[in-house]
């Protein structure tokens, strides 16, 4: 049957808008490139663990057994089952190999599966071992492992030859990162954060969280930078999910100059807050993994660029 002639204008708009946010293809360079990172900072991640698998994940740790399965009744591991100290270092070795695979670009889909499974497993054969921060690290391991991120920049795209992508796949990842920014500044409503401006002093004064003693110079740099870069770091978390959408909003309309790009001063300053924040905290590998989440936000063209620039050769 013929579609109606007064819904082929706004069908037809729908289709284009759906498109450019979301369905269509595009070159998978970003992709591949957020690949490679991402799993090597998960890579990274899991081999702290080398040397200590059989002290906190096998039989001969102190929670084993049925012990450990009533402990974490909610969790699913694979070493709740294959607990013996060889099967546990066996599946680690696994999980790391299948990370390299995964960077490497090589049996993509299955070497995602079997990391997807390491990590999954450790974190849920001992959740104790790990803190809110590093749910962002299973978070972004399962997006990635349901993308295609093989199509490019990878051994099998140099075998089969490289694939479009569609869009979905980074926007799904700036979703992740907004989702992540916009609720922890919605959770910060203590008067920390708010009426006495004390957040950061606390968080870098804290000696559970601290590199280095120094008290005296933060509080005197308390009132005059810690305190309203409390109050600014508040807010740019509160706005992120506001900046992805109007990075949406300037793709649908065709990137014009008079929709500024805010990519580079807004992510600019979660580089800055990150880096502090590695340097002056213990947060293991929850800042490398979010900028590495940075680059979904690279378009591929730009992505051939910063690899052409970095390698030397020709985009």
């Amino acid at each position: 049957m013929a579609e109606p002639t007064g819904l082929r204008g706004p069908l037809a708009a729908f289709d284009r808008v759906l498109g450019r946010v979301w369905l269509d293809p595009e070159d998978p360079t970003a992709l591949g490139l957020v690949r490679i990172v991402v799993a090597a900072v998960l890579g990274a991640s899991l081999l702290t663990h080398a040397g200590a698998v059989d002290s906190y994940f096998s039989s001969a740790s102190t929670l084993q057994g049925e012990w450990a399965r009533q402990a974490f009744p909610s969790r699913f591991s694979l070493l709740f089952w294959f607990d013996a100290p060889w099967l546990v270092r066996l599946c680690f070795a696994l999980g790391v190999g299948a990370h390299v695979l995964w960077m490497l670009g090589r049996f993509t889909t299955l070497a995602s599966i079997v990391a997807w499974l390491a990590w999954v497993s450790f974190t849920g054969r001992h959740p104790l071992l790990y803190s809110l921060p590093d749910q962002l690290q299973l978070a972004m391991c399962t997006l990635l492992m349901l993308m295609p991120s093989g199509r490019g920049l990878s051994l099998d795209a140099r075998r089969r030859g490289p694939r479009p992508v569609p869009v979905w796949c980074r926007r799904v990842l700036q979703v992740q990162l907004a989702t992540l920014y916009t609720a922890t500044g919605l959770l910060k409503h203590g008067k920390t954060w708010h009426a006495d401006g004390t957040a950061l002093y606390y968080a870098m004064a804290n000696p559970y969280n601290r590199h280095f003693e120094v008290p005296e110079l933060l509080a005197a740099l308390q009132p005059w930078l810690l305190r309203p870069m409390t109050h600014v770091v508040l807010w740019w978390e509160l706005l992120f999910a506001a900046f992805v959408a109007w990075q949406a909003l300037r793709g649908l309309a065709g990137r014009p100059r008079w929709l500024p790009d805010l990519r580079l001063p807004w992510l600019g300053f979660g580089v800055a807050m990150h880096l502090g924040i590695q340097a002056m905290m213990y947060v293991a590998w929850f800042s490398p993994m979010v900028l590495a989440g940075y680059l979904a936000f690279l378009r591929p063209d730009e992505a051939r660029r910063l690899l052409a620039h970095t390698t030397g050769r020709k985009a």
